[in-house]
Order: structure tokens, then sequence, then C-alpha cells
């Protein structure tokens, strides 16, 4: 393993590039697997990427976010010491919610953007247009989950979030 200075040098060579806090040989692809395993190896395996980090790893966004958004079951109780790198949150989550990539979890996309419309988070406007420039099909599902949801605090805007977003990708993919 090389010290963190020969690895910045390698990286301004042009040898290296960074995923998150990791470096990877410019001849390696940067994919979802990639950006995960550098995820894994610093934040571990009992949380789970959610909102701006679940949308960097998915591609996205392009580059990782300052803070990641994690969060951790409810029902799992885990206590997290707080560190300025992590913003987590205990979440209840249905089973096909998560997916596990190189064994971290990270909400699948169309719960990503269900988060997305009930959270005001910093450049969530983009990461759901983003969303639904990939997938466009999962803005009727996210919107028939809200409207579905009981006793859900901001759901009018929620909703009204989602149909904004819908248009500006409708208008983007054309």
């Amino acid at each position: 393993m090389l010290p963190l200075a020969e690895l910045h040098a390698a990286r301004l060579d042009g040898e290296l590039f960074a995923v998150d806090e990791c470096f990877s040989p410019v001849d390696e692809v940067e994919s979802l697997w990639l950006r995960a395993e550098a995820l894994r190896r610093s934040a571990g395996t009992r949380m789970m990427a959610e909102l701006s980090t679940a949308t960097w790893l998915f591609g996205v966004r392009a580059a990782a976010p300052r803070v990641h958004t994690m969060c951790v079951p409810r029902s799992d109780r885990i206590k997290v010491p707080p560190t300025p790198r992590y913003v987590v949150r205990e979440v209840t989550h249905d089973p096909d919610d998560v997916a596990r990539v190189c064994g971290i979890g990270v909400t699948v996309p169309a719960r990503t953007l269900f988060d997305l419309a009930l959270t005001k988070t910093e450049g969530r406007d983009d990461d759901a247009l983003g969303v639904l420039v990939r997938w466009p099909e999962l803005a009727e599902g996210c919107a028939r989950r809200i409207e579905a949801a009981r006793n859900l605090p901001g759901k009018i805007d929620a909703l009204r979030s989602v149909g904004r977003w819908e248009r500006m990708a409708a208008v983007s993919r054309r």
C-alpha cells in the first residue's frame, strides 16, 4: 500500500484517479461497483447509501458528495458515532427498497426518488432530475407511492416536486 502523498502524486501524474476517498488506476472503468467498493471501504457495511450518495453510486451525480447521506434500518438500533463525513438517518424500508452492491446497501432508484421528493436536501432537484432522465418510468410509481402513504408530512409538496421533475426530465430528453 502506498502512502497517501504518493497516491496523490500518482493522481497528479495521471496514473490514478480519485473515487471518493480511494484511488483507482486510470485504465479502470468508473462504475457502480467501483464507487460502491470505495464507499464500503470508508463507511463499512452496516450503513446504507441513500439520497445524494445513492445518486452518485448510480452515476446520476458525477462527483461524490462532500457529506455522504446514509441510513440505517430503524429496527437495527445501530449507534453511529457522529462524523462530519456522513449524515445518518434511521429509516424503515420495504424489502425491495434496498439493493446490495459490493457488500453495501443502497436505496434503489425508485426509493431514492421517493426520498428526494420528501426531503429538502442540497442538490435534490438536480439529483431527482438526473434519476428521471435515466429512468423516466419511475415518476408515475413515485407519485402513486406518495399518494398511497397515510399521514405523510409534506405529501402535497412532494407530489408537486415529482410532477415538476417529470416535466423537466421530459424536456431535457428531447
